[in-house]
């Protein structure tokens, strides 16, 4: 019997990675290019360390997009208690863009999720998977467990704003 779970949950492993891997070469949106960051938003003030972010990937006009900014840190990232600020925006599809201010210049991470319900939670389903579309700065791949905080990170500075561009799984 034990070798038998072994076997089923090897091959639950193995199904998860291709579908993972399936999921990331399903993307289409193509990468912003420097023009697409010159855009208008109520939240973008031209402020020293600031942010200018596009999240992709959005499927429907519903709801919130929910940012978090995160230092360079791994205590603390993808987790409430270590982000330096959250910011919710309403949802457009297919792309929503704002800007966010950092409090000073450094390297920093973010990850979004679109808040579908607009009931102001990451919901997961009943094993504990995000039940939303999410992302991460610099988009890297996420299989089994959170990235490491240093795949995330971008670099703000005084002077030019930083430009950060997210696709949802």
């Amino acid at each position: 019997m034990l070798k038998r779970t072994s076997l089923l949950a090897s091959s639950l492993i193995v199904s998860a990675s291709i579908l993972t891997t399936g999921a990331a070469l399903a993307k289409k949106t193509p990468p912003p290019t420097a023009a697409d960051y010159e855009f208008e938003h109520v939240s973008c003030k031209g402020d020293e360390n600031e942010i200018r972010i596009i999240v992709a990937g959005i499927k429907t006009p519903s709801g919130l997009i929910t940012a978090d900014l995160f230092p360079n840190k791994e205590d603390g990232f993808l987790r409430g208690r270590g982000r330096l600020l959250q910011v919710k925006f309403a949802a457009k599809a297919p792309m929503t863009k704002f800007c966010v201010t950092a409090p000073e210049s450094g390297q920093f991470a973010m990850s979004v999720y679109h808040d579908g319900n607009a009931n102001g939670t990451f919901d997961k389903n009943g094993i504990g998977l995000p039940a939303e579309p999410w992302g991460i700065s610099n988009n890297p791949k996420v299989r089994f467990a959170p990235p490491p905080v240093e795949k995330a990170l971008f670099t703000v500075t005084k002077d030019t704003p930083a430009q950060v561009y997210i696709d949802l799984n």
